[in-house]
């Protein structure tokens, strides 16, 4: 733990609670960490706008890897970078998805105006696609067929379902894009529906959340070898592995847990705080 400069978290399962909650020691010591001269950065599969709710709940104005990698936000909103999808492969993810009976969510940068993300008309909705855009409507569209340029401006794209039938999807992704696309699959958290769902991340193979976290450090001069990675599920194995410091949460999936090189306490039971109190000893 000694000598870290920046502490990447997680939010779902790591940094928030029940939702969007920071619980009141957590946010304590991570004002601790950015008062020593700790750059405190997010690193999460959520968009922009919901990965707002978080940073407003910690009381900082802080950085953010969004969208799995694929985005990166200076902490005014700036865009740093941004990794989207060549339009074909897009369309053809789409498709696979569209096949399977299931509604593609195309994620974009609310930046360039309007809604921060696209939900394919075509398919006919399950109930946690619902209830997603049942809980965004202000901040979505949603299209009986999704139009080249929104399509375009793709930087994710996700959809709802059960675990197999995402399974079956991501399989078929592969088979055609051996080796293009990045695919996690995460269940889905309980602010977002009703249980039993799971929720598929696809990206380009070349975004994740360490190359994300990569970018962010050249910015502010920072050593990989001096972060400090800290999350939950699979779509933050590459940061856990790729930092110079990795630490898997106690509630986390036992292949984070494996990887890490530290596994602090639970999200629920301020298992950052204990993390960052043990960083700041170490000094």
């Amino acid at each position: 733990m000694n000598g870290v400069q920046l502490l990447a978290l997680d939010i779902d399962g790591t940094l928030a609670f029940r939702g969007h909650e920071v619980l009141p020691r957590t946010r304590e010591a991570l004002h601790r960490a950015s008062g020593e001269g700790i750059e405190v950065v997010i690193a999460t599969g959520r968009r922009y706008r919901t990965t707002r709710y978080v940073i407003d709940a910690v009381g900082l104005d802080l950085r953010c890897v969004c969208l799995g990698g694929a985005l990166v936000k200076q902490a005014d909103g700036e865009t740093l970078a941004e990794h989207r999808y060549d339009s074909e492969r897009a369309r053809a993810v789409i498709e696979i998805l569209r096949e399977a009976g299931q509604a593609a969510i195309v994620q974009r940068d609310s930046v360039a105006g309007g809604a921060d993300f696209v939900i394919d008309g075509g398919p006919v909705w399950n109930g946690w696609t619902s209830t997603y855009m049942e809980g965004n409507q202000q901040f979505s569209d949603w299209r009986r067929d999704l139009p080249a340029d929104k399509i375009a401006e793709a930087l994710v794209i996700g959809a709802f379902a059960t675990k197999a039938e995402l399974d079956q999807a991501a399989a078929e992704m592969h088979r055609r894009f051996p080796a293009a696309l990045a695919t996690v699959i995460t269940p889905v958290p309980a602010h977002v529906g009703p249980p039993g769902g799971f929720y598929l991340e696809v990206a380009n193979a070349s975004a994740c959340k360490w190359k994300g976290l990569r970018k962010l450090a050249a910015h502010l001069d920072i050593a990989h070898s001096k972060i400090c990675a800290v999350g939950d599920e699979v779509n933050d194995l590459t940061m856990i592995q790729g930092a110079g410091f990795g630490v898997a949460m106690a509630n986390g999936h036992p292949d984070v847990i494996d990887a890490a090189d530290h596994v602090t306490g639970r999200h629920d039971a301020d298992g950052v705080a204990d993390l960052i109190d043990g960083i700041l000893s170490a000094r």
